[in-house]
């Protein structure tokens, strides 16, 4: 057998093609929480208080669990002023965890 063909036998080789690229793509990177200006805060507090029960709204906020930014569409259940919460689409939010309300 000729050397160039006999390297090739013994070539590192994927048992499992895909393992690699998956294993990279389910490794996040944790994003740290972004803090938010005095003018935003407020500008959050004004659109959940004008919030009506059953609106259509995109809201943008941190997943904890995630470690990440998310995006929301969807329609509010419940603006709980109490337990600081916002229910969309059987998601809660904490009011602590809005970046941005879209009308």
């Amino acid at each position: 057998m000729p050397p160039s063909r006999r390297a090739k036998q013994f070539a590192p080789f994927d048992a499992l093609k895909g393992l690699k690229e998956a294993i990279a793509a389910k490794e996040k990177r944790p994003e740290p929480r972004r803090e938010l200006t005095d003018y935003m805060k407020e500008q959050i507090n004004n659109a959940l208080l004008d919030l009506q029960k059953g609106q259509q709204i995109t809201v943008v906020y941190y997943e904890k669990q995630e470690q990440q930014t998310a995006q929301i569409t969807g329609t509010v259940m419940k603006v709980d002023a109490h337990w600081q919460t916002l229910l969309i689409n059987q998601i809660v939010i904490g009011f602590e965890e809005i970046y941005d309300i879209i009308e």
